[in-house]
């Protein structure tokens, strides 16, 4: 990597494509004003960047230019899902080992909505649309150095509680295990974001992006107006797959298991 006119050492150079810093921004203090590695380093945009975050900037900013997004938002009442998830834990982590999170708890309700919906299944891929058929949901897991998307076939709350923790182990680990699904589901409610939209993974159609379980106001269905611990969900779509409607049916069933969560542990 050499600026016009500028002399550049080879350490400098190799510092450089790491970093991806312009030669051009930084003073030269070798001879004659060659820029040696000391320089590279000293700039203050001056960071090499990890494999995964390579990835992850490549894939995203791919996917935001060629996946048209369109975006649909709910707040769904999650008391019953709350109250479901206390009696799991006390039901099944004698048996698990570790506590079922809501995360289990919305994989399962994404799971059963494919099953009720399977036009969400569906990919686009090259210039037509391909179904996944599988009823797979990827989990968004946050690593140092990026993130990954593991599969989860969300069979049984129990099992899906499982396959979750091995999974997000082994993303963690670097193991994470290829596959393909339509849909992922993204949960920042451990932090303290009410609502957030998110970027649909290349190879998908679609993303839930859940933020935190807070007490909010809320009207019920008799419309008085209630303290309720709610969830905000925003499910970022592909257009080329699903339009308006289809994507609306898709989130007014994961609602519907959300508020209803009965079906979940079935």
């Amino acid at each position: 990597m050499r600026s016009p006119g500028r002399a550049v050492s080879p350490r400098a150079r190799r510092a450089l494509a790491r970093s991806g810093v312009d030669p051009a921004s930084i003073t030269g203090s070798g001879p004659n004003g060659r820029v040696v590695e000391a320089d590279v380093l000293r700039a203050p945009s001056a960071s090499a960047l990890s494999p995964g975050r390579r990835a992850v900037a490549r894939r995203t900013a791919e996917s935001f230019r060629t996946i048209p997004h369109f975006y649909l938002r709910a707040e769904v009442d999650a008391e019953a899902l709350i109250a479901l998830r206390r009696d799991l834990v006390a039901s099944l982590e004698p048996t698990l080992g570790f506590k079922p999170t809501l995360t289990d708890l919305l994989l399962r309700a994404m799971a059963l909505a494919l099953a009720d919906q399977p036009h969400a299944d569906r990919v686009w891929r090259g210039e037509s649309i391909a179904t996944i058929g599988t009823g797979a949901v990827g989990l968004v897991v946050g690593l140092d150095d990026g993130v990954a998307i593991p599969m989860i076939a969300a069979e049984g709350i129990a099992g899906t509680a499982r396959q979750r923790a091995a999974a997000v182990a082994a993303a963690r680990a670097g193991r994470a295990a290829p596959g393909a699904c339509a849909t992922s589901l993204s949960n920042l409610g451990a932090g303290r974001v009410d609502d957030f939209a998110a970027i649909v993974p290349l190879g998908q159609s679609s993303v839930l992006a859940v933020g935190r379980a807070a007490r909010r106001p809320f009207v019920d269905a008799g419309g008085a107006l209630v303290a309720r611990t709610t969830l905000r969900l925003c499910l970022s779509v592909d257009h080329r797959v699903l339009d308006g409607q289809p994507a609306a049916d898709f989130l007014g069933r994961i609602v519907a298991l959300i508020e209803r969560p009965e079906p979940l542990v079935s």
